[in-house]
């Protein structure tokens, strides 16, 4: 049993992983880690035309990373749970460590040497 939930988890994790793996999304969550917000309030903080942006909530939303909720025509997005929280805590520590200095981009992605 503790085995299917392992492997349950990676599903999970990988499912996650890939939906966020895109900058402009990454750059979503993030802006939304501070509270919901409303489409064009995103729409605003990234930059993005309001339909890329309704694009990139709409996925996000049905990979569960998001959830909203609907105010007269205006929906409001928020992170769908702790876990994707406690992701974007680990990047931002990251994030940090490389802005600091304290840790460097080689670090985290090692140069592979080219066989000669």
């Amino acid at each position: 049993m503790t085995e299917v939930k392992h492997i349950s988890f990676f599903g999970v994790a990988s499912k996650v992983l890939k939906a966020l793996g895109h900058p402009e999304r990454l750059r979503i969550v993030e802006f939304l880690q501070t509270g919901e917000k409303n489409v064009g309030q995103i729409q605003d903080e990234i930059g993005l035309s309001q339909p890329i942006t309704s694009q990139h909530l709409r996925y996000m939303q049905r990979h569960n990373i998001l959830a909203s909720r609907r105010e007269g025509t205006r929906f409001y997005y928020f992170l769908a749970s702790d876990l994707i929280r406690k992701l974007l805590d680990c990047m931002h520590t990251c994030r940090l460590s490389l802005e600091s200095g304290d840790m460097q981009v080689g670090d985290i992605f090692p140069q592979t040497k080219r066989s000669e």
